[in-house]
């Protein structure tokens, strides 16, 4: 799996799935397919084989909330953890260089809204 940086002191605790969708706020659902895709990875598994996670995936986690709240595709959070997991700096700048079009193609539609709003409601924001 790509994300081999979650682990950023060997001190980590294992958590478990269940706790890590709490502390998160992420469906357990949504956690399995961020596993599927790579973009998280299973650290360990009790004896019954339940999934254990070091507690340094939470702020990994909460980063792709985040990014996933504010509509950021997933394949192109993807892209961007692949590229920094890999240290690869030209895909990380490619990435990034996405991503920041993406904010402005957002900023842009929001102005634009906001101006329909101003136009057609009346609304002054």
């Amino acid at each position: 799996m790509r994300a081999n940086d979650e682990c950023l002191s060997c001190d980590d605790k294992l958590i478990r799935l269940s706790t890590l969708a709490e502390q998160t706020g992420i469906s357990i659902h949504c956690i399995r397919t961020y596993i599927d895709r790579g973009l998280i990875q299973v650290n360990d598994r009790t004896a019954g084989g339940m999934f254990l996670f070091y507690e340094s995936v939470i702020e990994r986690l909460r980063f792709i909330r985040t990014a996933r709240d504010v509509g950021v595709p997933l394949e192109q959070i993807d892209r961007l953890l692949a590229a920094c997991n890999d240290r690869d700096d030209d895909a990380t700048e490619t990435s990034l260089a996405e991503l920041t079009q993406y904010i402005e193609t957002c900023r842009d539609r929001l102005n634009c809204f906001e101006q329909s709003l101003k136009q057609h409601l009346g609304i002054v924001l």
